[in-house]
């Protein structure tokens, strides 16, 4: 597995494996984590859904598959909080991130140019890295609901005043406690994706060609109906 988590856009909440969207688009994936972006964009009413990664594991019996989960966000609502969270940011960044601001105007563009009704995010193959069970792996996928609840709640916690939201994420970013934890740990110079910051921000890497291209119901029933191998 490659070990990362994968961000998509699509028309509906999907309630099993086989209940495809009319559209899905890929947005972005990151390896071996899964950035505060990510959690952002997923904050509006997140809820467990269906992977539409894999129905299961190699190892299943056909009469008893293992039940995989992901997470669905209003799309609307996270990419508002997303600009909301974009704009402190780049108030808040010195004048030398150069890199960090065009990095929040591309995604910006980029989210609005794939616009549909919920965000998708796929964890699966960070959670198997710590559980292999599928009560194990549902926990592991509610904590990450945990998370975006946490990231929008953060966001809408922000002041309406510039100034004083501007003081309050910079401050976040150094001692983030109770609401505005999700910041702590943020960089605001132009490693703000670099690996080895205590908390990745996840808005330099964009593109719809991701890992697992995820069918859409027209694809799947295709596949279906030919009986070539399913994704």
């Amino acid at each position: 597995m490659a070990n990362r988590s994968y961000l998509y856009a699509l028309s509906t909440q999907p309630a099993h494996y086989a209940d495809r969207p009319e559209t899905i688009t890929g947005l972005s994936e990151w390896p071996y984590d899964v950035p505060l972006a990510y959690y952002i964009l997923l904050s509006g009413n997140p809820r467990l859904c269906a992977s539409l990664v894999s129905d299961g594991f190699e190892n299943d019996s056909p009469d008893n598959r293992t039940r995989l989960y992901a997470i669905t966000g209003d799309f609307e609502t996270g990419l508002a909080r997303f600009e909301r969270f974009a704009a402190v940011v780049r108030r808040a960044a010195p004048d030398t991130s150069t890199l960090l601001r065009e990095s929040l105007a591309e995604a910006a563009g980029f989210l609005t140019n794939h616009r549909n009704r919920y965000f998708l995010l796929e964890t699966i193959e960070l959670d198997c890295m710590s559980a292999a069970d599928g009560a194990a792996l549902q926990e592991a996928t509610q904590k990450h609901v945990a998370a975006a609840w946490a990231a929008g709640a953060a966001v809408d916690a922000l002041s309406r005043f510039d100034f004083m939201a501007t003081r309050q994420f910079r401050r976040a970013i150094a001692d983030g406690r109770d609401s505005l934890a999700p910041f702590k740990g943020l960089s605001l110079a132009d490693d703000f994706d670099h690996r080895d910051k205590d908390r990745i921000m996840g808005v330099g890497f964009w593109t719809t060609i991701l890992y697992f291209a995820l069918q859409d119901r027209q694809a799947f029933e295709e596949r279906l109906r030919t009986g070539d191998g399913l994704q």
